[in-house]
């Protein structure tokens, strides 16, 4: 027998930031040349850094997703506010025919994609379950619950479309 799919819906924050620029300007060339050495097997079929990627405007972007986080009301379903940690963050760099493959990131509790790079025609950031596309706008940061599947479907332009990504939980008691 068949499973049965079941779509439902699922609050995504779509979330401008602020300090794009800068961190744009501190993070593309080295993102832009990055040197994949990573001999891990992820979802990720393009260029992916390690794990914990770091940089003093990287931890700007961390502090505020969040305070993004502690200030969204409770009644979205996502538990009540409170405290939140990175558990890792790392880079994603697509050339022209790359993708992702559909996943998710549980165990962990939320899960951010933030667009370094946007350009009309890039590869949308497709919400499986919902068939929803987020389309790449930089300075666009798109945080959901970890256990959502995503993807990316083959980045069919000639841009080079830069995503930063992570995995954020609640500190529990």
């Amino acid at each position: 027998m068949e499973p049965l799919r079941v779509h439902h819906d699922v609050r995504v924050e779509l979330i401008p930031y602020p300090r794009h620029e800068q961190l744009k300007k501190q993070l593309y060339d080295v993102l832009l040349h990055y040197e994949d050495k990573q001999n891990h097997e992820t979802n990720v079929k393009a260029v992916m850094t390690e794990w914990n990627l770091e940089s003093p405007e990287i931890e700007a972007l961390k502090d505020y997703i969040i305070k993004s986080l502690k200030l969204l009301p409770d009644n979205i379903g996502w538990g009540r506010p409170g405290d939140f940690e990175f558990i890792n963050f790392w880079g994603n760099v697509y050339r022209y025919g790359e993708y992702t493959n559909s996943h998710q990131h549980l165990p962990e509790d939320f899960t951010m994609v933030y667009f370094l790079t946007a350009q009309e025609g890039d590869a949308p950031l497709l919400l499986d379950d919902s068939k929803t596309r987020i389309y790449p706008e930089e300075g666009l940061l798109a945080l959901f619950p970890a256990y959502v599947r995503h993807s990316v479907p083959k980045h069919m332009s000639n841009n080079v479309r830069i995503t930063l990504s992570g995995d954020i939980n609640r500190i529990r008691n």
